[in-house]
């Protein structure tokens, strides 16, 4: 898989993210409409997206050092390569757990509205799970050696290079979701009001679960 598709491919599950409710815009909005302050709404999403962030880089900073020292080890790239099917299958089997349980884990609904980041943080480890969807993707693109060279990475497995990808890689996907979701609160906030929260519902969490099936597919083809 080309180094751009992959990048893409970050950035588009941001955008999906940004779009499902769920995920935060509505409670960007509902915080909007409390304080009735587009300020507040701003706040939100920039913590809800921060906290997401934060639940990649907990698990795709740890996975970049892991790669440096298969690199420094030269058992590098057959191994990673089994990790990625591994975590391909992994992907599979989530996705296929959140279609039969598409539910919030429960101990995310006792987390305040006033703790957006540690909701978002939560929210994306244990019910989205995007940062293990994106484990394949950082191995296939730690992979390409050209774009390693650029961070300073390439086979000498030079610690920090890795990590400024997975950083990197993670704050692609926050980025977009920012954008995404900070967009469609605003629209809601401005043109719809209350009204937006209880008519315009739009629930892409079995989207989610799909794509997670694909994205494992995907994973162990792309090998």
């Amino acid at each position: 898989m080309s180094v751009t598709l992959i990048w893409l491919l970050a950035v588009g599950m941001g955008v999906y993210q940004g779009l499902n409710p769920p995920i935060g815009w509505l409670l960007a909005v509902g915080r909007g409409l409390e304080k009735r302050s587009l300020r507040a709404l701003f706040a939100s999403t920039w913590a809800l997206a921060f906290g997401h962030f934060l639940s990649m880089i907990v698990l795709l900073v740890p996975i970049a050092v892991l790669i440096a020292v298969l690199v420094s080890q030269q058992i590098y790239p057959v191994d990673l390569m089994q990790m990625a099917w591994f975590l391909s299958l992994t992907l599979i089997g989530f996705g296929i757990y959140k279609i039969l349980r598409p539910q919030h884990p429960k101990f995310i609904v006792r987390i305040r509205p006033d703790q957006p980041v540690r909701w978002s943080f939560f929210m994306g480890l244990t019910h989205c799970g995007s940062p293990v969807m994106m484990v394949p993707m950082l191995i296939n693109l730690s992979m390409v050696s050209t774009w390693l060279v650029i961070f300073g990475a390439s086979t000498t497995g030079h610690l920090l290079g890795y990590i400024v990808l997975a950083l990197g890689f993670s704050a692609a996907m926050a980025i977009s979701l920012l954008v995404t979701a900070s967009m469609v609160a605003v629209t809601v906030f401005q043109r719809l009001g209350l009204r937006g929260l209880t008519r315009c519902w739009l629930n892409l969490d079995l989207g989610w679960a799909v794509m997670f099936i694909l994205m494992g597919i995907m994973g162990l083809t792309m090998n």
